[in-house]
């Protein structure tokens, strides 16, 4: 759904730059990030060496722009692993849709947008949040490419990946509204959706502006099929048998057919 202006502009940079894309990008991202829970285990205070901290960020301590993204999604060892293969199944998807260079674009964009909103004074934003925004983005993307994908919820329930969808952007929205500063929290997470947004936005307008289209011609092709075949027709106001069926028509003396509506002046 990337707009074309968008799709050229990455043409060009993937031709100078698309050597240096990681290929399966979410892999190794998922993979850290089994690999952080581990060292936890051995070492608690090592996730606080990784966790998203602007005070210390700002002290000189720049790899925690981007370690955050890396932080384990539990502490439960089987939500680790579950997350971490759901994470290897929407690379291999958005990878296969996209290629490695697209897919590295967005991530990593996401991620910078979350780490810079991070560093506005106002913000102080914790890790975690970050993490629920950029996990979203990811999950929207996916979401937003293959809707009719059947994912199983839990390894049991069937559902369709637009659902899912739904109910992350409805936790978002709630996430937002339940905030002390909803209004600070609706931005930072307007902008961790930014590169979901120029990414997908366009496409969504597209297709509401076809199907509207669409709508409008099939109702006028319906109307005029269903008045293109009648009897009476009242040569005044144009009402048929179908159109208007609670009235009468009569042929007047000029030999025109009339409504009861249109006969009544007369």
């Amino acid at each position: 759904m990337i707009h074309e202006k968008g799709n050229r502009l990455l043409d060009q940079l993937e031709r100078r730059f698309g050597r240096l894309a990681l290929p399966r990008i979410l892999r190794w991202i998922a993979g850290f990030q089994v690999l952080t829970w581990a060292l936890s285990l051995l070492s608690p205070e090592f996730l606080g060496w990784i966790d998203y901290n602007r005070g210390a960020i700002l002290d000189g301590q720049v790899w925690r722009l981007f370690t955050w993204a890396v932080y384990p999604a539990s502490d439960f060892v089987l939500f680790v692993i579950i997350a971490a293969m759901f994470m290897f199944f929407i690379n291999d998807s958005l990878e296969a849709e996209w290629d490695s260079f697209r897919l590295n674009v967005y991530v990593f964009a996401s991620i910078l947008v979350l780490s810079l909103a991070g560093l506005a004074p106002i913000a102080m934003v914790p890790g975690y949040f970050l993490n629920t925004v950029f996990y979203s983005a990811i999950f929207l993307a996916f979401a937003s490419l293959f809707p009719n994908q059947v994912i199983h919820l839990f390894g049991i329930i069937p559902i369709k990946a637009k659902w899912l969808g739904w109910a992350n952007f409805a936790f978002l929205v709630a996430m937002i509204l339940t905030a002390p500063n909803p209004f600070l929290t609706g931005g930072l997470v307007l902008i961790g959706l930014l590169p979901f947004l120029l990414t997908f936005a366009p496409g969504f307008v597209d297709a509401y502006r076809r199907e509207s289209t669409a709508k409008v011609r099939r109702h006028k092709f319906e109307r005029e099929t269903a008045a293109g075949d009648t009897f009476h027709e009242c040569a005044t106001c144009g009402a048929t048998e179908k159109t208007h069926p609670e009235r009468e028509f009569r042929v007047s003396a000029d030999g025109n057919e009339y409504c009861d509506s249109c006969r009544k002046p007369l």
